[in-house]
């Protein structure tokens, strides 16, 4: 493709997103607003957040688990040889499911349990990664994978204290943040004009990408 065609299809999709965002400021505003109050009230009320953010997951995975053990026998008729791993992935994922939304408190602790794992590894990673390879700007990631690995301790050594407010805390943290970002969109694109909105989407996009390379 060619990389000035390129270069423009991606121009004017962030356009076309900046004129949306503009028409429908209000709505990004009121959706943010929510967001954070939201938020805010799950912050308030982990341990309730926890609970119904585990019992609304088990309850898409026993969703899924049902198409995709439906898919499985209607597959079956084709002689496709992935019929027992989509069986096999189904009945997982309906009895763990299944499993989740009855005890939802027996699946938070399960989840706090992969997700300090899941610090304590990425943290690991990062600080050795940092140390060792030391790319730009390492102290950042030194000090990123310090501060993750902490948490993993931390989360592991309250565990399993730590599942009754974990989940629930990382869930409001995320909808604080995403209510931020559309309000502050919304402030920031109203009231810009068809000429401001075109420089924005011109400088948008990384024009490196699209610039000819060198033959060597």
């Amino acid at each position: 493709m060619n990389p000035d065609s390129t270069k423009d299809m991606v121009e004017n999709q962030i356009l076309l997103g900046l004129e949306t965002v503009q028409k429908h400021w209000g709505y990004f505003l009121a959706s943010g607003i929510a967001f954070l109050v939201l938020g805010t009230i799950a912050l308030a009320y982990t341990v309730f957040t926890t609970l119904a953010s585990v019992f609304v997951f088990g309850v898409a995975l026993f969703i899924g688990g049902i198409f995709q053990t439906v898919h499985a026998f209607k597959t079956s008729a084709s002689k496709w040889s992935g019929f027992l791993l989509d069986l096999l992935v189904g009945v997982l994922y309906v009895v763990t499911g299944l499993l989740m939304a009855v005890h939802p408190l027996a699946g938070a602790q399960s989840l706090t349990l992969l997700l300090a794992a899941f610090f304590l590894v990425m943290g690991l990673f990062r600080t050795m990664g940092a140390v060792i390879l030391q790319p730009p700007s390492w102290g950042w990631l030194l000090v990123s994978g310090i501060v993750t690995l902490l948490l993993g301790i931390f989360v592991w050594i309250q565990w399993p204290e730590s599942a009754l407010w974990v989940i629930g805390t990382l869930v409001a943290i995320d909808m604080i943040f995403n209510g931020v970002w559309l309000v502050m969109l919304a402030l920031n694109v109203r009231g810009l004009s068809p000429l401001e909105i075109q420089a924005r989407a011109t400088a948008a996009h990384p024009s490196a990408l699209f610039e000819k390379q060198p033959v060597r």
